[in-house]
């Protein structure tokens, strides 16, 4: 027993033998006692340990396999709550009471959607929180060959945007603005492919640039899935844990 529990049981058997309290077990052999009127408090409540905080699957898999704290003798859920984060849950005790064990968190990088960023940022932005593929190539070409001077103007209808870009050493030419376009921003644990989402790609009078998600948050459903897919491959052997998404 370790000595928090030593040290609680013997402040227990101190105030029952104080006040002279009666010991009662129920049908399952916990034992109670009559802390207040009309209150039963048990003797030797069972513990787990407190909540544990990673921020990856691999260290979550390693936890869970090497049984650091001995789990392995219940049931565990393992519940995928959103694309970023990842609970285990005890099973239910005696009072369907659940425990969270272990709470893991992806760290992601801040993504800016919806605000217009000057050209260098949005570029720095792309370059450094999405991954290289899709139409991110197209998008910075784009980007960095857009030109907004004095006279010069952007076309807009309402969807699609014509803007001034460079084409050569001196010579400038209109060039229709990417939309919508496809990109996989980091928003998921690295141990999994980083879903690809559509975006709406718009540009304001002074050149400054912003991406709009376009896709009602259907990406947030593809990494949930695999997540929940790559837990279940690498927790296959663990009979006792079941994963949920």
């Amino acid at each position: 027993m370790a000595t928090e529990g030593i040290k609680e049981a013997l402040e227990y058997a101190v105030e029952l033998r104080e006040y002279g309290k009666e010991i009662l077990e129920s049908s399952d052999g916990t034992e109670y006692y009559d802390s207040r009127k009309f209150s039963l408090t048990e003797l030797n409540p069972k513990r787990y340990p407190q909540t544990l905080e990673l921020s990856t699957l691999t260290s979550l898999v390693d936890y869970l396999k090497t049984d650091l704290n001995q789990l392995k003798d219940q049931r565990l859920i393992v519940v995928v709550e959103k694309n970023d984060e990842v609970c285990v849950w005890s099973e239910d005790d005696e009072f369907e009471h659940r425990t969270l064990l272990v709470d893991v968190k992806a760290r992601i990088p801040e993504l800016t959607f919806g605000r217009f960023l000057s050209s260098e940022q949005f570029n720095i932005m792309l370059q450094s929180n999405f991954i290289d593929g899709n139409d991110r190539g197209a998008l910075l070409e784009f980007a960095s060959a857009l030109k907004i001077e004095n006279g010069a103007e952007i076309e807009d209808n309402g969807v699609s945007q014509v803007a001034t870009v460079k084409t050569g050493v001196a010579s400038l030419a209109k060039g229709k603005v990417p939309n919508p376009v496809d990109l996989r921003p980091y928003r998921t644990f690295t141990e999994v492919e980083q879903p690809s989402s559509k975006f709406v790609f718009r540009i304001d009078k002074n050149g400054q640039m912003a991406l709009f998600e376009a896709d009602g948050k259907r990406w947030v459903s593809d990494a949930v899935s695999r997540i929940a897919d790559y837990l279940k491959k690498e927790l296959s052997g663990e009979k006792h844990i079941t994963v949920l998404s």
